[in-house]
């Protein structure tokens, strides 16, 4: 795809993420005749994060709070990537199907902001969504195994991780790599009867 666009065309990953305020528990050995006991939230409160990776540059942007991934926010969202990107020639953003991406007011909106394109991955697809692999490397850092006594101490962690993920380019730099494996079908026959 990159071959086939203007020089200087920013191509972004992008997807939304709801992180709840929960304590997600990882791996862990015990007896089962005492198992562990693990502090929990109500996993009622959770802040909407929509956001876009630049795999070339390791940069990240994202658009974040408690309201719903709707119209408004999704156009406000693309509004975010747009000044981030306002030199940039063209923009691909490459997403999945979600229906917030594909509305008519969104569509709307893109027809009068054509530097924008957005590139659908097949369905039930994430794996080819490079920022599948972000979203799982900030729930390793921020919710597996951690526990959050108060929504608002939650709330500034993640604010706090998202607005300085260049303190994590070198784990990015390995993680966050635009190689894909490319799994081929092979030709099954039935076996004959005997």
């Amino acid at each position: 795809m990159k071959r086939n666009c203007d020089p200087g065309t920013v191509f972004l990953f992008g997807d939304g993420m709801h992180l709840i305020h929960q304590n997600v528990p990882g791996l862990c050995w015990g007896d089962p005749q005492d198992p562990p006991m693990l502090k929990t939230n109500t996993g009622r409160q959770r802040l909407n994060i929509l956001g876009a990776y630049n795999p070339d540059l390791h940069d990240f942007m994202h658009l974040a709070g408690e309201e719903n991934c709707d119209a408004e926010r999704v156009i406000e969202y693309f509004g975010v990537i747009l000044r981030s990107y306002r030199r940039a020639p063209s923009i691909v953003l490459i997403l999945d199907n979600a229906k917030y991406f594909k509305v008519q007011k969104v569509s709307a909106w893109l027809e009068q902001h054509p530097k924008l394109k957005l590139r659908f991955l097949p369905t039930y697809a994430p794996n080819l969504n490079l920022i599948e692999r972000f979203w799982r490397f900030v729930k390793e850092h921020l919710v597996k195994n951690t526990y959050y006594e108060k929504y608002k101490t939650f709330r500034a962690k993640v604010f706090q991780f998202f607005n300085h993920v260049e303190n994590y380019t070198e784990e990015l730099s390995t993680l966050m790599v635009e190689k894909f494996e490319i799994v081929k079908l092979k030709a099954y026959t039935v076996p004959e009867k005997t």
